[in-house]
């Protein structure tokens, strides 16, 4: 399964990593939630994670860009692990013509996030 890594880099800008999770992986998590944007909601400018968080998409493809313009696409499916909560962080845009369902799982503070390069 496809994962990826927003994390801080130390001059404080967004960065991504591109890997996979640990099979069974068990997490302990805050809380979950899901969220359904309108079909107008095409993009979300810049903006930093709100706190460390599992973002699996369940419907829609998107396309994430950090700081330095490098850019990735997350299809149905795929493992977006949200930690670069500071700084300038990134932005999204949905590609296609479905809206982006997704499902949030808040981590615990300090928690392992189970990523793999």
């Amino acid at each position: 399964m496809n994962a990826y890594r927003l994390y801080n880099t130390s001059e404080g800008n967004s960065a991504f990593q591109k890997g996979t999770v640990k099979d069974l992986l068990q997490l302990e998590a805050a809380y979950f939630f899901f969220q359904e944007d309108s079909p107008e909601r095409r993009e979300f400018d810049w903006h930093p994670a709100p706190r460390a968080q599992y973002v699996i998409t369940l419907r829609g493809t998107l396309e994430f860009t950090v700081t330095d313009g490098s850019s990735f696409v997350i299809a149905p499916g795929d493992v977006l692990i949200a930690k670069d909560v500071t700084g300038t962080g990134h932005k999204w845009k949905v590609l296609g013509e479905e809206s982006w369902s997704r499902i949030y799982i808040v981590l615990k503070e300090d928690q392992d996030d189970g990523f793999l390069i």
